[in-house]
């Protein structure tokens, strides 16, 4: 009996310390909410920095990632070029790229010169850590003041980096300390698996909290407490639908002199409109914009009029459209009144409640984007600015290709916020 019992023994600790890894290290998706009055959801609460941004065990959820998405950082910079938000910093925790941690919460001003990280390491692993750091006299782990200097030559600037541990929490702070009340109000979240906050208005995003949740095969970040989403003006899935369809309503920032008038932007799945000869095609885009008015316009559009004689466009259910090809402008000039109803050219009327609406297929539409970034990179009169830009939306779209379709749409009085993907496996 002894010799069956001792093999058991073994074999029901080796599957414990299986689960154990498994429930507490191994990557998968894993959702969580801050606890109320602790110090990442008072820091959520406080408006002490511009964004915050909460992930619930990060090694985990950011570890089901790895595979789809080759370099994290370079996507994180490439979402906050687009969102015009500065990138979330992410320290390495000693061999550790993210901390094994229960929460983590990375908080920065909207210039991105503040920031405050805080993650609840494990308490053996915090404690293991700390005692490392003192052994190596490694501040990363045991705490204290890291000094780094970026730039070339004359441009070289000094950071002074803090690192301590607090209440069982490691901490990262560059700039002068945030003052976080102690018993600050903060709100019952539902489990998530992520939690974007704003402090204030960000380009077309709206202040408030942005909660990451799984919605049976899809995920959702969606404003919390927003009001009803309008739907897409067309299926995505005919013949005649773009790969990739944007739009955005009237807007008037706080440096603009007048508000910008609505306008849109199509890209069909087509193998090209505009021939560049030995440079490459440039494929089906169309742009909406309000007459006499032009807020969204071609990249290539002045290289457009030396290579052909001229590009289709007209006017058509209030909008004046410029394609680059004659296929796509007729399917948008027969797609033109559906965005009107969604985005009036007007300005007024029921559809002027969304600000910013994206609806694409990943896999056409990447496709396509790559196509013109690189038909843009081939032709030296183009701003390098404008390549970058196609290049981040390839960086953010490269992951999302196992989605059947994604949809972005943000509005206005009152305010909402819904990023979906769809059906994404």
């Amino acid at each position: 009996m002894r010799r069956f019992l001792r093999p058991a023994i073994l074999l029901i600790v080796l599957l414990l310390l299986a689960g154990h890894y498994y429930l507490r290290y191994a990557p998968r998706e894993r959702a969580a909410a801050p606890s109320p009055g602790s110090l990442p959801a008072r820091l959520l609460a406080s408006d002490s920095y511009g964004a915050c941004l909460w992930v619930p065990y990060p090694h985990q959820n950011l570890g089901e990632l790895e595979g789809a998405i080759e370099d994290g950082p370079a996507y994180l910079a490439a979402a906050a070029q687009i969102a015009e938000l500065p990138a979330p910093v992410l320290p390495s925790f000693g061999p550790f790229a993210v901390p094994p941690s229960s929460e983590i919460v990375a908080c920065s001003d909207l210039g991105g010169e503040r920031f405050l990280l805080v993650a609840r390491v494990y308490p053996t692993l915090g404690a293991v850590a700390r005692l490392a750091g003192r052994l190596a006299d490694n501040p990363w782990l045991k705490g204290g003041e890291i000094r780094e200097t970026r730039g070339r030559r004359d441009e070289v600037q000094e950071k002074v980096l803090h690192v301590a541990w607090i209440d069982g929490y490691w901490t990262v702070r560059s700039g002068d300390e945030a003052v976080v009340p102690a018993r600050a109000a903060s709100p019952l979240y539902p489990p998530n698996l992520g939690i974007l906050h704003l402090g204030k208005d960000v380009s077309d995003f709206p202040a408030g909290d942005y909660l990451l949740q799984r919605k049976g095969e899809d995920l959702e970040l969606s404003l919390a407490g927003g009001g009803p989403i309008p739907g897409p003006p067309v299926p995505l899935d005919g013949p005649e639908a773009p790969a990739l369809l944007a739009v955005a309503g009237m807007a008037w920032p706080a440096d603009a002199e007048k508000p910008l008038p609505p306008t849109a932007m199509a890209l069909y799945d087509t193998k090209g409109g505009l021939h560049l000869g030995p440079m490459g095609d440039l494929p089906g885009v169309v742009m909406f914009n309000v007459p006499g008015e032009k807020r969204w316009g071609l990249p290539a559009k002045g290289l457009a009029g030396i290579l052909t004689d001229n590009l289709p466009s007209g006017n058509a259910a209030g909008w004046s459209l410029v394609a680059l090809d004659d296929e796509s402008y007729r399917r948008a000039e027969a797609l033109a009144p559906r965005i009107s109803t969604l985005v009036p050219p007007s300005g007024d009327g029921p559809g002027a409640r969304v600000v910013l609406g994206v609806w694409l297929e990943p896999g056409p539409a990447l496709r396509r984007i790559s196509q013109f970034r690189h038909g843009l990179q081939a032709v030296p009169l183009i701003p390098r600015k404008q390549v970058e830009r196609w290049q981040d939306w390839e960086t953010l779209l490269a992951p999302l290709t196992a989605c059947r379709q994604v949809s972005l749409v943000a509005t206005q009085s009152p305010a909402a916020f819904l990023l979906r993907l769809h059906d994404c496996g």
